[in-house]
């Protein structure tokens, strides 16, 4: 199986562009981390990070 984790870096950095992250952009990022039922610990690491930008306010949420 091949680990997708270097999209997922690619779709979290484009997201990520505008200092933004609107319902879209999430759901899309969510989906590839979870779309193979395989969580690695490279992915869960990417997801905890993007959770911890929100929630130190580094990222805007927008809907």
């Amino acid at each position: 199986m091949i680990d997708n984790t270097d999209k997922i870096k690619k779709i979290i950095d484009n997201a990520l562009a505008d200092g933004r992250l609107n319902r879209k952009e999430s759901e899309l990022i969510r989906n590839a981390v979870y779309n193979d039922g395989l969580i690695t610990g490279e992915k869960a690491k990417l997801w905890r990070e993007l959770q911890k930008k929100v929630t130190n306010g580094e990222i805007l949420l927008e809907n």
